[in-house]
C-alpha cells in the first residue's frame, strides 16, 4: 500500500516555514505513514505545472501555508486553492490551513471557514521557538490520528522493530 500523499502549498517567500513543517512531519513519513509534496520535489528540465497538477490529484491531505505572501501569490489563488476546494467539496480532501504570520485571513471568504492547523489560528510566528515547535508536533500527531483513523499503518519497511 502506497503512504497518502500530502501536499503542501507555500509561497516561497515563506520557504524557511515550510522547511520546518517538512521536519516535523518528516518522522510521520519515515515511519511509513504519508509521502510528503512540495514543488522542491519537481526534478530539474521536469514541466512543473503538470507536476504540481499531479501531485493536486493524488493529495490525500493538502497543507496550506497561510501569511500575506500565500494570500498574494497570484498561482496559488488562481490555480492551486480552486483544485483544492473542488476535491474538498466533491472528495472530502482533507485541507488544513495553518497561519504562519499574521495576516488578513480572516478576510477570506473560504479560509474563514476553515478550522486551522493551530490553536485558535493563532500564527506560528507569534510563538517563542518552543512553542513554534510544540505546536508543529501537536499538527504532526493530529495528522498521523486522521491518517490511523482512514485505516493507514506504518509501512513495515520503514517501522524499526522494537527489541
Amino acid at each position: 500500500m502506497t503512504a497518502p500523499s500530502v501536499f503542501i502549498s507555500y509561497s516561497h517567500k515563506d520557504e524557511e516555514w515550510k522547511d520546518r513543517l517538512v521536519t516535523h512531519l518528516g518522522v510521520l513519513e519515515k515511519e511509513g505513514l504519508l509521502d510528503l509534496w512540495d514543488d522542491r520535489k519537481i526534478e530539474l528540465g521536469d514541466d512543473w505545472r503538470p507536476d504540481i497538477e499531479g501531485a493536486i490529484g493524488r493529495a490525500a491531505i493538502a497543507i496550506l501555508m497561510v501569511s500575506a505572501n500565500f494570500l498574494t501569490s497570484n498561482f496559488i489563488l488562481d490555480e492551486e486553492i480552486p483544485k483544492f476546494l473542488a476535491r474538498r467539496e466533491k472528495e472530502g480532501l482533507r485541507v488544513i490551513p495553518i497561519i504562519i504570520k499574521p495576516c488578513a485571513w480572516k478576510q477570506v471568504g473560504w479560509l474563514s471557514k476553515m478550522q486551522g492547523g493551530t490553536k485558535d489560528n493563532k500564527p506560528l510566528s507569534s510563538g517563542s521557538e518552543y512553542e513554534i515547535d510544540s505546536a508543529l508536533a501537536t499538527l504532526a500527531d493530529q495528522i498521523a490520528g486522521i491518517l490511523k483513523r482512514a485505516g493507514v499503518t506504518p509501512s513495515a519497511e520503514t517501522s524499526v522493530p522494537l527489541p
